[in-house]
């Protein structure tokens, strides 16, 4: 019997061990223990992946509002007929230079923003922001023309104005504040 079953393996060309191991289930138990972590960590790169695409998203509206308000402001200084008063106050929407909170209120984020504070909340209407943007206008220098032109007493010249915006994005973790120097001639 021992003869025929030597002979019926070498004849169909099989060879089975006299005793198994177990060696290609661990094999195998390894190679999904590698495939899980490998699919744990791409998943885990995709989670991060999509975060920093929304938070990009969220500061494009941020700064998109922040670009708004900021334009707007300075179309309100281009459309007045008449040169602003710039009041400590900014009572008719023009401050006096570095009035708004003091002379660096525009690096405290939260010095002139908010409830009560001096600046202007746009009534743009900007869709997707968790608030309106915000702007401060503040009147800067007047330069006569003299000093361009050569005459000593001329009167008129070119008022320039600091426009300052700040905005949100879709939530409040996203803020944007840009400037600009505005000049006009009334």
């Amino acid at each position: 019997m021992k003869y025929i079953a030597q002979h019926y393996r070498r004849v169909k060309g099989v060879s089975l061990p006299a005793r198994q191991h177990g060696a290609v289930l661990v094999l195998g138990l390894i190679l999904l223990l590698i495939l899980t972590l490998i699919g744990v960590s791409t998943m885990r790169g995709s989670v991060l992946d999509e975060k920093m695409a929304g938070n990009a998203k969220d500061r494009n509206f941020a700064f998109q509002s922040a670009e708004s308000a900021l334009r707007g402001g300075e179309l309100w200084l281009q459309n007045n007929a008449i040169q602003p008063l710039a009041t400590a106050t900014g009572s008719n929407g023009v401050w006096s230079l570095n009035s708004p909170g003091g002379s660096s209120w525009w690096k405290n984020l939260s010095a002139p923003w908010g409830n009560g504070a001096p600046s202007v909340v746009t009534s743009s209407g900007i869709s997707y922001v968790s608030a309106q943007p915000q702007r401060i206008i503040e009147e800067g220098k007047f330069v006569r023309d003299s000093l361009a032109i050569g005459q000593q007493n001329s009167a008129s010249g070119l008022n320039f104005y600091r426009v300052t915006a700040r905005a949100k994005g879709g939530t409040d973790k996203a803020v944007v504040q840009l400037q600009s120097m505005y000049s006009r001639r009334y």
